[in-house]
């Protein structure tokens, strides 16, 4: 009788501690509004799909189609990777990622300083013409850095690439479906 009561008294104590967890906390993925720190919303639906949009495009999959999420980085030449991949049980992987240039010892190179003014004159060009900031698009390689069945986002922060990490592996998860959207900073 005392092993019962006792049970009963740590599942009450664990369902009041589990309740009283924040929404949007980074411990809990599957929380609801507004990610801090990101220009996302991310919110449930009741659809069973987990829905992303992103100034590149949307991406959309039923949960059951989900086969993996995972987050990592990794250094290539002269710039660091934070990337999230949504690996599914058909031929397509999502990978969504924000790149960000190394700057070793704090000091610019010459190229980087290059590298720098030219995306300052893109981005004032895409500002008067009104078109889209053409250098934060996916970039790839033919044929060099080709992925087969991969369709490629590319974010403005890794703040971004967290908060997409953070939704589809709750969605996945917990099996409800979520919509999140990141808007562009313009």
């Amino acid at each position: 009788m005392k092993m019962r009561l006792l049970a009963l008294c740590f599942v009450a104590a664990v369902a009041t501690a589990i309740a009283q967890i924040p929404n949007n906390v980074p411990g809990n993925p599957a929380g609801t509004g507004n990610n801090p720190g990101t220009k996302a919303t991310d919110a449930e639906n009741k659809t069973g799909f987990w829905d992303c949009s992103v100034p590149g495009g949307n991406f959309t999959i039923a949960l059951g189609k989900i086969a993996s999420v995972s987050i990592h980085e990794f250094n290539i030449t002269g710039a660091r990777v934070t990337e999230v991949n949504v690996d599914t049980e058909g031929s397509v992987c999502a990978r969504f990622y924000f790149i960000e240039p190394i700057k070793i010892g704090g000091a610019l190179s010459a190229a980087e300083v290059a590298k720098e003014r030219i995306t300052e004159l893109a981005d004032t060009a895409a500002d008067r013409t009104g078109t889209d900031k053409v250098w934060r698009k996916v970039q790839k390689d033919y044929p060099l850095a080709t992925h087969a069945h991969t369709v490629e986002y590319r974010l403005q922060s890794k703040d971004d690439v967290s908060a997409i990490h953070a939704s589809a592996k709750g969605a996945w998860m917990s099996g409800r479906g979520r919509t999140i959207k990141i808007v562009d900073a313009q």
